[in-house]
């Protein structure tokens, strides 16, 4: 935060850049009716997906519908923190960290 008290043009509080990565912070929501993002809470990212939290494959579609929307191969998000929780840490690897936080701050815009 600036001394003004209001945060800095850009700023999204879920996310994080810092060379070559971007970490955000996820609520995950299995067994959605809709696929996708469903807000910016606060802290979070909140995204809907249809799977169960069943082996896994609740997390494998979110990590599916992130490297999709965000145009990075499967590999390059990792889950760090979270991976039996609703509430999750993923790092995003990349060689153009700006352009896919750009990209989800617009897919984090309410429609």
């Amino acid at each position: 935060m600036n001394p003004g008290g209001n945060p800095p043009a850009g700023y999204t509080p879920w996310m994080r850049v810092a060379g070559g990565e971007v970490t955000i912070e996820v609520t995950a929501r299995p067994g959605a009716s809709r696929r996708g993002i469903i807000r910016a809470d606060g802290d979070r990212l909140v995204v809907g997906v249809h799977s169960r939290p069943d082996k896994g494959k609740a997390n494998d579609e979110l990590i599916e519908y992130l490297a999709g929307e965000l145009r990075v191969p499967r590999s390059a998000l990792l889950i760090v923190r979270g991976e039996t929780s609703r509430r999750k840490t993923i790092r995003i690897v990349t060689h153009e960290p700006a352009k896919a936080a750009s990209r989800l701050r617009q897919i984090s815009k309410p429609k």
